[in-house]
C-alpha cells in the first residue's frame, strides 16, 4: 500500500481506540520481515513516550504495536521542538514539487516515500515544517512535493529552493505549482 493508505489505516486505528494524537510527525516505509512474514509502515506521533501504529504493507491493516516492539528510526530521540510558526512557511497556494528525473520503475514510489521522511526528519531539526509528501496525479505519475497542509498550499519562498538544493538530488527538476486556477 502507498504512504497516503497507511496513513489513512493509522487514523482509522486511531479511531478505533479513542485516540487524538493527531498528524504523524514521521512515517517510515515498511523495512525487513518480521518473524511472521510481514512489513510494516510505521507511523509516529508527538508525544512522549513514543506514540506508534504500524501499518501492514500488504494488507493495510493498522494496530499498535506490542509492548516488546522495536521502534525503527529516530524515534529514541525526542522529537526536536518546532516554534508555533516554523520562519518559511505561509499560507498560501503553491507547492513545491520536486519531479523525479526519470519515469519510476518498481519501487520508485517507496524511494519517494522514504527521500520524503527524510527531508521530513532534516526538516524538523532545522527549523522548517515536515511537510514533504509522495503525490501521485490522474495521469499516474508520482512527485515529491513540500507544502500541502491539507486543505491549501503555502506562499512561495526562494529560500525552501535553497534549503532543498543543499539536501537532496532532487532540486535540479523542482518547480512551483500555484494550486489555484487561472
Amino acid at each position: 500500500i502507498a504512504r497516503g493508505a497507511a496513513a489513512g489505516s493509522a487514523d482509522n486505528v486511531q479511531r478505533a481506540h479513542s485516540l487524538d494524537w493527531g498528524d504523524p510527525v514521521e512515517v517510515l516505509p515498511p523495512s525487513a520481515p518480521d518473524a511472521q512474514g510481514h512489513c510494516w509502515w510505521q507511523l509516529r506521533y508527538a508525544g512522549t513516550p513514543p506514540r506508534l501504529i504500524l501499518v501492514d504493507a500488504e494488507t493495510g491493516w493498522g494496530r499498535l504495536p506490542s509492548a516488546d516492539y522495536v521502534p525503527r528510526g529516530q524515534v529514541h530521540m525526542p522529537p526536536s521542538p518546532l516554534p508555533a510558526r516554523a520562519p518559511m512557511l505561509q499560507d498560501g497556494s503553491f507547492i513545491y514539487c520536486l519531479k523525479p528525473p526519470a519515469e519510476l520503475g518498481d519501487g520508485g514510489v517507496a524511494e519517494l516515500e522514504r527521500e520524503a521522511a527524510r527531508l521530513n526528519a532534516l526538516a524538523a531539526t532545522t527549523n522548517l515544517y515536515p511537510l514533504f509528501s509522495v503525490r501521485t496525479d490522474h495521469a499516474g505519475k508520482s512527485a515529491l512535493i513540500y507544502g500541502w497542509q491539507g486543505d491549501r498550499g503555502m506562499a512561495q519562498d526562494e529560500r525552501l529552493g535553497q534549503w532543498i538544493a543543499l539536501r537532496t538530488a532532487y532540486a535540479p527538476t523542482a518547480y512551483w505549482s500555484d494550486l489555484l486556477p487561472r
